[in-house]
């Protein structure tokens, strides 16, 4: 028994919307069972355990979920301004892994929510960057020779500001702070250490 052209031509569209049905099932399959996998790892924003100690961290404000839709908390503090050294404020601060402006760069954001009474505001910082500024013309080569390569980087300046960045491998909140102090503390050429505030791409 033959088939005709237009019982093949039905035959080939069956096989091939079937395929599709069974393609989209298994795609949408893999997208719930990753999707079920990042809810319960570590640092999840849903998990509220932090993805470098396990410590237990405060759920996310909407706005930082808005920002940063996507991303893994690695550092939790509560009470530990970066800015802010007095005691009136309050403070929520997460250090929240996310992919840069290109999907292999990374890139970690202090997300911090200061209250002072009822106000709350959130400000967010590359947590691991500072600027520095030079009190005097300085030759940032023996510069670089004075601080600790284990633990800081020269990856620049900000051709706007004339500042240095200052790449630092430790970045809770407490270690910002540490490190801050520490540099004023040990490079009194350095008239001016501060965060680099980190604006979300519109």
């Amino acid at each position: 028994m033959t088939i005709t052209k237009k019982e093949r031509r039905i035959a080939i569209g069956i096989g091939i919307a079937i395929g599709v049905a069974f393609s989209s099932m298994l795609v949408r399959y893999a997208f719930q069972f990753k999707e079920s996998k990042m809810q319960a790892r570590p640092g999840n924003y849903d998990s509220l355990v932090t993805a470098f100690d396990g410590s237990a961290f405060e759920p996310l404000p909407e706005k930082i979920r808005m920002v940063l839709p996507h991303g893994l908390v690695v550092h939790y503090e509560a009470n530990r301004p970066i800015l802010s050294q007095t005691k009136r404020v309050t403070s929520k601060s997460w250090v929240i892994e996310t992919s840069g402006s290109f999907r292999s760069e990374r890139l970690f954001v202090l997300a911090e929510e200061n209250f002072e009474g009822n106000v709350s505001k959130i400000d967010f910082y590359r947590a691991s960057e500072l600027y520095l500024k030079f009190h005097h013309p300085t030759d940032v080569d023996s510069f670089k020779l004075k601080i600790d390569s284990e633990r800081f980087r020269i990856i620049g300046k900000n051709s706007s500001s004339g500042e240095w960045i200052l790449q630092i491998k430790r970045f809770s909140p407490s270690d910002i702070v540490k490190t801050i102090n520490e540099l004023k503390r040990e490079f009194p050429e350095l008239s001016t250490i501060r965060p680099v505030l980190w604006v979300p791409p519109r």
